[in-house]
Parts: C-alpha cells; structure tokens; sequence
C-alpha cells in the first residue's frame, strides 16, 4: 500500500501543471482601431484603470445590427462588458435588457444614463446583474456586469471622456 501511495505521489507531482489563467488578455484598443476600419464608423475603446483587462473585443451582428463589444475584468477580478450598437432601435434594446428592468437614471460627466438592475438576482451573479444605458443619436451603449457599482461609475466617466464630455 506505502508502494502504491508513493507511485500516486510520484505521477501527482511529476505531472506539470499549467496554473496560469486560461483567458488571453486583448489589445482591445488595437481591435478598436480594426473594427472601426471595418465598420466605417467610430468606436469606443474607454480607457480604463491599468488594473483592469480586456478578456475580449469584437465586431458582432446583433438583431442585424452592427454591434463592437468588449469585456473588461476589474481590479477586484469582476466582469464588465460594455456593448455598442450602430441605428439601435427598441426591440434590441428590449432584447438585450430583458432580463432588466428600468430603476432610475443618472448623469455621468455630462451624459445621461439609464440603470437597469437585474429583475431576478440570482447566486452567483449573472453577466447581467446590472446594466447601464447610454442613447447617443448615432448609436447606443449598454455597459453591464457583476461589478460594484464604483466600476460602473469608472466605467462611464471613461466612455464619456472619450466621447468628449
């Protein structure tokens, strides 16, 4: 038996073992630079705190339309995802947001943004547990996740110094 718990022993610790994180972090500002070529119009691409990363940035269609996302991890390893959309209408918006539901709204650096708590909460969070919405006339952006709300707020006050407020 001593044999047999020492050879488990041996392979356990003989094997390597990969303990870094799985997800690539993304240049997202260089994707941003690509999306907008091929999209013809202007992204977002915020400037977020050095602590935070992007897990991912892409150009997606959405309800037919053309849609940039990108989802940042924060400081405090929390999802945030913020999605763009190019002649937004009511129906993706309500598709989009279905699972939330209109609580207030809020000025941010200038622009309005309506928030969007979670009708259901759910353990552990949802990648929509909450949201926030910004109209602008050309497009509309949706940032949501599992982070505080100071997140939320970083993250708006970064979109809305982008876009010039």
């Amino acid at each position: 038996m001593l044999a047999t718990l020492g050879v488990v022993a041996l392979i356990y610790l003989g094997v390597p073992r990969d303990d870094s994180s799985l997800i690539q972090r993304i240049d997202y500002v260089a994707v941003a630079s690509e999306a907008e070529a091929s999209l013809g119009l202007a992204v977002i691409a915020p400037q977020v705190p050095a602590d935070w990363w992007s897990n991912a940035a892409r150009v997606e269609k959405q309800l037919g339309l053309d849609a940039w996302y990108i989802g940042f991890v924060t400081g405090e390893n929390e999802f945030l995802g913020m999605n763009q959309t190019f002649s937004s209408n009511p129906s993706w918006e309500a598709d989009f947001l279905g699972g939330n539901e209109l609580s207030g709204e809020m000025v941010v650096e200038g622009l309005s943004w309506e928030m969007y708590p979670t009708k259901n909460p759910s353990s552990p969070p949802g990648t929509k547990e909450f949201a926030m919405l910004h109209r602008s006339e050309n497009f509309t952006v949706v940032i949501y996740g599992t982070a505080d709300k100071e997140d939320f707020s970083l993250l708006a006050q970064a979109i809305s110094k982008q876009l010039g407020n």
